[in-house]
């Protein structure tokens, strides 16, 4: 479902064309974009985005479409000089298993650990070291390696922008159902400036109470829904 058919299916829920609904197109259009913004911030869409990386450069501006850095990856520079000091002399540090302790002397734990510390120790030494952070719309980069030559850097990023017809159906229902509270939010906002209007058969109360009420029950009920939907955290250790 598209945006277009998403206004339709809203007017549909509040009953047009049979009964008279109190809101214009722009109304329907801030109600879905208000989703969507609700969505990205709460949640969000990941997408892979790839840098060109220049030599000597260490800032970088990201795209706008992305909102977080989740992960970042760089191409292993085969000629690391981390390498020469590294206790196992193997490209991409591929550690076989015979290099520690027996398993039945209780120090293969142990020396795994030292050795992968010596690894890091000499990386950061060396300005071998990868690291990244995020400020802004600008991503600062260390410890690239040798970068005589352009290689691509990919990131795994929290996106801004929310496309309808990409989402998971899961997804997708919760913004459908957060678009429709917040255009009945409209309608009783708009309905509650007057309690009730004069007609043939006596006075008639308007219902934008009720109406008001089961918008926010159900915006409510979102809220935790996405949190929910988002999964459980991962373990922490250390």
């Amino acid at each position: 479902m598209d945006a277009d058919a998403l206004k339709q299916w809203i007017l549909r829920r509040l009953n047009a064309p049979i009964w008279k609904v109190e809101l214009c197109e722009e109304h329907v259009d801030d109600a879905i974009e208000w989703a969507k913004r609700w969505f990205a911030a709460k949640k969000g869409s990941k997408g892979l985005f790839a840098i060109d990386l220049v030599p000597g450069q260490v800032v970088y501006d990201l795209d706008c479409d992305i909102d977080t850095i989740l992960e970042v990856a760089i191409p292993q520079n085969k000629l690391d000089l981390s390498l020469i000091f590294s206790p196992f002399t193997l490209l991409e540090e591929k550690i076989p298993y015979d290099v520690f302790a027996s398993g039945g002397s209780g120090g293969l734990y142990s020396s795994y650990v030292q050795s992968l510390g010596y690894v890091k120790v000499a990386k950061r030494i060396l300005s071998a070291e990868f690291e990244w952070f995020q400020e802004g719309q600008k991503l600062f980069i260390a410890g690239t390696g040798d970068n005589s030559t352009s290689s691509q850097l990919i990131m795994r990023c929290k996106t801004n922008t929310v496309e309808l017809l990409t989402l998971k159906e899961r997804d997708h229902d919760l913004i459908k159902r957060y678009s429709l509270a917040k255009a009945r939010e409209d309608i009783a906002f708009i309905r509650g400036k007057y309690g009730d209007y004069p007609g043939a058969q006596g006075t008639t109360t308007m219902n934008w109470a009720e109406i008001l009420e089961a918008a926010r029950t159900e915006l409510e009920k979102l809220e935790e829904e996405i949190f929910a939907s988002a999964g459980p955290m991962g373990m922490l250790t250390g």
